[in-house]
């Protein structure tokens, strides 16, 4: 089973899109951090919450040296939040994926040897396991593109080739 740490930003956004119970619906092993958490609103924390307490969505708590780890992190590279390096230090503890959107986390995630994806792997992954259609993936990828997101910087050939394969499903 794929291990998967999800950012707050990908959890704002399918709160905002309503796709929760699509995402928690994959054959996938769900965490964050409670760090992560500590960043969403009350709103957006009770949508989650059904999942935190039937255990889907895991809390990664820290140690003291994983709390200095975090702490190196932020001093390593200063443009990430103390969220932003407990997704790191996250994803290498459970041996996952980091899910974000935010580029500098990616980048440096990467440059950690930290496995990536974003909202088009996700979206990828719902329309391949069905928990949502094709014509639900373009109307998200539309709504998030214009409305939700706009600045999410998105690449244009990677949206253009899902709606292409979308749009045939």
């Amino acid at each position: 089973m794929i291990v998967v740490v999800n950012d707050a930003n990908i959890l704002i956004d399918l709160v905002k899109l309503q796709l929760l119970p699509h995402f928690f619906a994959l054959d996938l092993e769900f965490h964050t951090s409670s760090l992560i958490l500590e960043e969403l609103h009350a709103e957006q924390l009770v949508q989650l919450q059904v999942y935190l307490q039937n255990g889907t969505l895991k809390v990664i708590d820290f140690t003291d040296d994983e709390l200095i780890t975090i702490a190196m992190l932020q001093i390593e590279k200063p443009a990430l939040s103390e969220q932003d390096c407990s997704a790191i230090v996250s994803a290498q503890k459970v041996d996952g994926a980091l899910i974000t959107s935010d580029n500098n986390l990616r980048k440096f995630a990467t440059v950690k040897k930290v496995e990536v994806r974003g909202h088009l792997w996700v979206l990828d992954l719902m329309v391949g396991q069905k928990t949502i259609t094709g014509k639900m993936a373009l109307e998200k990828l539309d709504h998030l593109r214009t409305n939700i997101n706009p600045r999410l910087g998105l690449p244009k050939h990677e949206c253009d080739s899902r709606i292409n394969t979308w749009q045939n499903l």
